[in-house]
C-alpha cells in the first residue's frame, strides 16, 4: 500500500527505501530468496537515482542473504566494497552488520583469522552505536569464528572462548525480544556443543531453536534444520 502511495507521488527513492525494508524482514524471516529479489529492485532504484549512500545500505542486506544463500564469495566481494566506499566517505559507524555478514561470508570460507578480526570489528561497531540487536549478532558469528578456531580470545580484560560468545548473543538477544535471532544463536550454539562431544546440551539447544522457529511460523528455517547433519537420529526429519 504504501509503495502504491509513493508510486502516485513519483516519490521514487521512498519506493526503493520500502522495498529493501520488505528485504530486511525478509532477510530476519530466513526468507533469503525474497530479499534478493526485493533488494536488487532497491538497488536499481538507487543506481537510477544516483542515491550512493542508499545504494551501500541495500547492497549490505542483499548480501547477508547472499551469504545465508550460501553465496560467500559474491558477498564477500561486494561487502569489502561497501566498506571501503563507507569508510572514506567517514561513514563507518553504521557498518556493523556489514562487517558481521562479511565475518560470516569469510568463515564460509575457511577464511577463519580473517573472521575472527572482522567480526571484533563488528562487536566494537555494534557496541559503539549501542544497538542490541547488532551486538547480539557480532556475538554470534564471533562465537562461530572462534568454534572453527578452536580458541578464546581477550576483549578488555575478559576471556572469551565459543560457548561465552553464544551465551552473550543469546542473553542480548532475551533481553530485546528477538526470538528468532535468538534462535539462529541457540542453533550454532547447538552445533558447537555437538562437536565438542557434549550431545544432551546440544541436543536441547538444537530443540529448543527448532522450536523457537516453529512457534515464529519460520518454516523456511524449520526446513533447514530438517536436513541438519548434526542433529541427534530421533530429532531428523522432524
Amino acid at each position: 500500500r504504501a509503495i502504491a502511495l509513493y508510486q502516485e507521488l513519483g516519490d521514487r527513492e521512498r519506493i526503493g527505501a520500502m522495498l529493501n525494508h520488505l528485504g530486511y524482514h525478509a532477510r530476519l524471516r530466513g526468507d533469503y530468496s525474497a530479499t534478493v529479489a526485493l533488494c536488487q529492485e532497491a538497488l536499481k532504484i538507487a543506481y537510477e537515482t544516483g542515491n550512493r549512500n542508499a545504494e551501500m545500505a541495500f547492497l549490505s542486506n542483499l548480501d547477508g542473504a547472499r551469504v545465508g544463500m550460501g553465496e560467500y564469495r559474491v558477498a564477500e566481494y561486494d561487502l569489502r566494497r561497501i566498506i571501503r566506499w563507507a569508510e572514506i566517505a567517514g561513514q563507518g559507524g553504521w557498518l556493523s552488520g556489514t562487517y558481521r555478514f562479511l565475518a560470516e561470508a569469510c568463515l564460509g570460507q575457511g577464511k577463519v583469522d580473517e573472521s575472527l578480526t572482522t567480526a571484533q570489528r563488528a562487536l566494537a561497531l555494534g557496541q559503539g552505536v549501542g544497538a542490541p540487536t547488532l551486538v547480539g549478532g557480532a556475538w554470534r558469528i564471533l562465537g562461530m569464528a572462534l568454534a572453527q578456531a578452536a580458541r578464546s580470545i581477550t576483549i578488555g580484560d575478559q576471556a572469551y572462548d565459543a560457548a561465552a560468545c553464544f551465551t552473550e548473543s543469546s542473553r542480548v538477544f532475551t533481553e530485546i525480544g528477538a526470538e528468532g535471532e535468538r534462535a539462529r544463536t541457540l542453533r550454532e550454539w547447538a552445533k558447537y556443543e555437538m562437536d565438542q562431544g557434549d550431545l544432551a546440551r546440544g541436543e536441547a539447544a538444537w530443540q529448543k531453536a527448532r522450536d523457537l522457529f516453529a512457534r515464529l511460523g519460520m518454516e523456511l528455517e524449520v526446513e533447514r534444520m530438517k536436513g541438519w547433519g548434526y542433529a541427534h537420529t530421533e530429532y531428523k526429519g522432524m
